[in-house]
């Protein structure tokens, strides 16, 4: 591809933190995970991080800390990357699908309030993109019917909600450092919370349900001190990395900056795109702060060349693009007899097409995406 559809902003400074860990011998969990929590807790307002393998499996967590089980309803949007309804299947629960709203690709208190029950426990909203839901109407949903708020901000690392940062909402929110996202680990995720005791728990199941953890195990200076480790309850390895969070850290970094250059990226699009008879740039509502880590526009059915041919030509020409993204109601493992009318979210999967977009762009690749685009509609 002549231009990529993403690609990790990474220099001397990733070599040289993971090489030291590298050096120091200790390559699994150690002082640098316990670094990388502290200093995501500090960037987003959360009074405790814990770090995971992924975004799914902090919120594979999530779920059972908030004692989401069998039985229970989950009520998320089918516009999201399945990891989403699996996590909530991952304990027994059943995920029921929202519908968006198209501006945003995100649920609201208005597509969300339809799909609650008797049986429901839990919402899960998703900031597609990077772009994050409006909140306060999702929260006060949440708090009038007593359900519990999990965030997926797998996308939303460095976005904010009103000038607070996604993550410092007092919400249990989940995020994900996979490549394609703004900060990446290699893969990665981070739990967040204000509550104690939620995190504490969480640091025992990702260690198979361990007492102690392993760096204390590590700095444990007396036999006493290694024979104290229990097991009260069964736990997974869902364990960070030393390496992983030396590389956090580096990204982290330099993260504002990053931000900074995805934002002005997402602007110079919007300015080309603007009034495009075919193309819907994507908007910013006034309460929200993106971190672009998707640029998704959308292409009208009413186009002379649909949406698919549109995408194989950037392909073609060698601009890396993504049709859609997914509804996970239509998924073969979710589908079944039951008709769910989601018209909103089926628009975005005829429509969307995700564009290149990286710290790193130069004009002269942007341009050439937006020419390419332009032409493929001749």
């Amino acid at each position: 591809m002549k231009v990529p559809l993403t690609r990790p902003w990474t220099d001397a400074r990733e070599h040289e933190l993971v090489g030291a860990v590298i050096d120091s011998g200790w390559l699994t969990q150690g002082p640098r995970v316990t670094e990388f929590e502290h200093a995501i807790a500090r960037r987003v307002g959360a009074g405790h991080a814990v770090a995971f393998t992924s975004c799914t499996t902090a919120l594979h967590v999530a779920l059972l800390l908030h004692g989401i089980g069998p039985g229970d309803e989950v009520v998320v949007p089918s516009y999201t990357w399945i990891a989403t309804a699996n996590v909530v299947r991952m304990v027994g629960a059943t995920p029921v699908f929202a519908d968006i709203d198209l501006a945003t690709f995100n649920v609201t208190a208005a597509t969300i309030e339809p799909r609650l029950s008797s049986r429901t426990r839990a919402l899960m909203p998703v900031h597609q993109f990077g772009m994050p839901a409006d909140m306060h109407p999702i929260m006060t949903l949440g708090r009038e019917r007593g359900l519990t708020v999990i965030e997926d901000a797998a996308c939303a690392i460095g976005s904010a909600y009103r000038s607070q940062p996604i993550g410092g909402l007092g919400n249990t929110t989940c995020f994900s450092f996979h490549p394609r996202k703004v900060l990446t680990t290699g893969e990665g995720g981070m739990l967040v919370t204000d509550d104690a005791e939620l995190a504490a728990r969480a640091r025992v199941l990702i260690n198979h349900g361990a007492s102690v953890s392993d760096l204390h195990k590590h700095q444990a200076g007396t036999v006493e001190a290694l024979l104290a480790e229990e097991f009260g309850e069964v736990g997974y390895n869902y364990r960070l990395t030393n390496l992983q969070a030396a590389l956090g850290l580096a990204q982290l970094e330099r993260l504002d900056d990053g931000l900074a250059l995805r934002i002005a990226r997402a602007r110079r699009y919007n300015d080309c795109f603007a009034g495009h008879r075919w193309i819907t740039p994507p908007t910013e509502p006034s309460y929200a702060q993106s971190n672009w880590q998707s640029y998704a526009v959308r292409i009208s059915q009413e186009s002379p060349v649909p949406r698919n041919r549109v995408t194989q030509r950037l392909l073609d020409a060698g601009v890396a693009c993504r049709p859609a993204y997914m509804a996970c109601h239509l998924q073969p493992v979710y589908r079944d007899s039951i008709s769910i009318n989601l018209p909103n979210t089926e628009a975005a999967l005829a429509e969307v097409l995700i564009l290149p977009l990286y710290s790193q762009m130069t004009d002269e690749e942007q341009d050439y995406v937006v020419a390419t685009l332009n032409g493929a509609f001749a």
